[in-house]
């Protein structure tokens, strides 16, 4: 980050001597010879060159050139540019991943110092303007298109910001109510109720379900950010997934469509009673001690308590908080609940839980691709462990929800943009409406290429695409998807 930070001064230093040199009016003459010196004098061009290379005395070399309207116009276009990079590198967001150095490191960082590179070479394309003015002018035609591809590369890097910055803010929003709950403070519990209502937004707008993690010993959402003692990020990042599955599911079900908002804030607050449970515990790689097993086993009941405390009149949102770890089997925990009594709300919240743990980390697995994650769910129901209503909802969200990244099984790749709904149909949930971004031997398109699985007679989706994968391949083009 220090390294785009001082190339951004440089540059900026640069364009402002630039910009004072003289100007020349934009019709001139093809032959300059044919015109009145351009010039002003020997000693107007000693100080415009002085200007620019910041030196006392100009000894040899050759004299600045002016510059035509045009020039001017695009230096400050590119001055323009340059406020936007220099404001997106001092987000705290922004310092903050490009000061990570784990195989974790956001693309975003990366894209921001190619950015950055290709300002550079804008500038040192302006140092070289000739004297003549139709040079300039034909010379000007290539800095256009360079500032024209800085353009667009700000936009992208300005909206996979708002995104990153989203999640984060919505992490810590979560983890610092979990902590003000867990130590009694007096806790201002309406903001869950707004950003409940933010992901029913997002569900009804179908956009992305963006799957969140933070490591159970981790204190900050990234580096420089507000710290909240492990194990807050961790399930905060759980929970706001957990409610992320609640909020496109939930229409789906006769008792809870009519009031949603109650069964998201559900997700949101289920795994408040964990705080109580030591983050070494939730870190640990193997199996968890028949004592610490037991502390784990008491966090839904806590947690309802918990809630109860802050919210008297929450009873039937405790009850399901206090339910979500129940199996239909009755293997669950804290009571072992058998079949249906369990609360719907608590069966509705287990489903979504277990969903939403298999498709992230954790110390003692890899996350799981969303198709497997919705199978297992699936049979989980099927062997008796969830509802199966409650699970067969998950199939709203499908094999491969909107923004997954996927591999087409003749090696193209793309980002699923669109789900067929429909339930009667058992290729739907498979055969979703696909961008595709990038041939088979990796060549990016221009622009994606929309194909509709469902109306395909051959090929299909392989598989969702790793992470370091969609790095290396996507990461210089489309950071949002990485």
């Amino acid at each position: 980050m220090s390294d785009a930070r001082g190339l951004l001064d440089r540059i900026s230093a640069f364009r402002q001597r630039l910009e004072s040199v003289p100007r020349m009016a934009e019709t001139v003459p093809a032959d300059p010879t044919t015109t009145p010196h351009a010039l002003s004098g020997p000693e107007t061009f000693r100080q415009s060159l002085r200007q620019i290379t910041g030196a006392a005395e100009v000894v040899e070399g050759p004299l600045p050139p002016q510059l035509t309207v045009r020039a001017h116009k695009l230096l400050r276009t590119a001055k323009d540019l340059l406020a936007r990079q220099r404001a997106f590198a001092a987000d705290p967001v922004v310092a903050g991943l490009s000061a990570r150095t784990d195989n974790d490191a956001d693309p975003l960082a990366a894209y921001h110092r190619e950015t950055v590179a290709v300002m550079d070479s804008a500038v040192r394309l302006a140092q070289i303007f000739p004297e003549s003015p139709t040079a300039q002018l034909k010379l000007c035609d290539g800095l256009d298109g360079v500032l024209e591809i800085v353009k667009e590369r700000l936009a992208v890097q300005e909206r996979t910001l708002a995104l990153r910055r989203a999640d984060f803010d919505r992490i810590d929003q979560l983890a610092a109510i979990l902590v003000g709950m867990s130590q009694y403070r007096q806790v201002n519990l309406n903001p869950l109720a707004g950003l409940a209502e933010e992901l029913l937004e997002d569900a009804r707008q179908t956009r992305p379900v963006r799957f969140l993690h933070a490591a159970p010993l981790s204190t900050h959402s990234y580096p420089g950010g507000p710290e909240t003692p492990a194990p807050a990020q961790f399930l905060a990042a759980h929970s706001l997934n957990a409610a992320q599955v609640i909020a496109r599911v939930v229409p789906f079900d006769y008792e809870w469509a009519g009031r949603p908002l109650p069964a998201v804030v559900a997700a949101l607050v289920m795994d408040c009673g964990m705080m109580r449970v030591p983050a070494e515990v939730l870190a640990k790689p193997g199996p968890l001690s028949p004592d610490e097993r037991r502390v784990v086993e008491q966090h839904p009941q806590y947690g309802a308590d918990l809630l109860l405390r802050y919210i008297p009149d929450a009873a039937p949102v405790a009850a399901g908080v206090a339910a979500h770890h129940e199996r239909a089997d009755g293997t669950g925990y804290p009571v072992g609940l058998k079949g249906s009594t369990a609360p719907s709300l608590g069966r509705m919240l287990a489903a979504a839980d277990v969903y939403a743990a298999m498709c992230c980390p954790r110390p003692h697995r890899d996350a799981q691709d969303t198709r497997s994650a919705l199978t297992d769910a699936l049979l989980m129901a099927e062997h008796g462990r969830l509802d199966r209503d409650f699970a067969e909802y998950l199939v709203h969200i499908s094999f491969y929800p909107i923004g997954t990244v996927i591999e087409l099984t003749d090696g193209r790749v793309g980002v699923v943009a669109a789900n067929h709904p429909n339930r009667l149909d058992p290729r739907a949930p498979g055969r979703p409406v696909v961008a595709v971004l990038a041939e088979a031997d990796g060549t990016l398109l221009p622009r994606p290429d929309h194909l509709d699985l469902s109306v395909s007679a051959r090929g299909g989706i392989l598989r969702t695409l790793p992470a370091d994968r969609r790095r290396q391949l996507l990461g210089h083009r489309y950071p949002d998807l990485c």
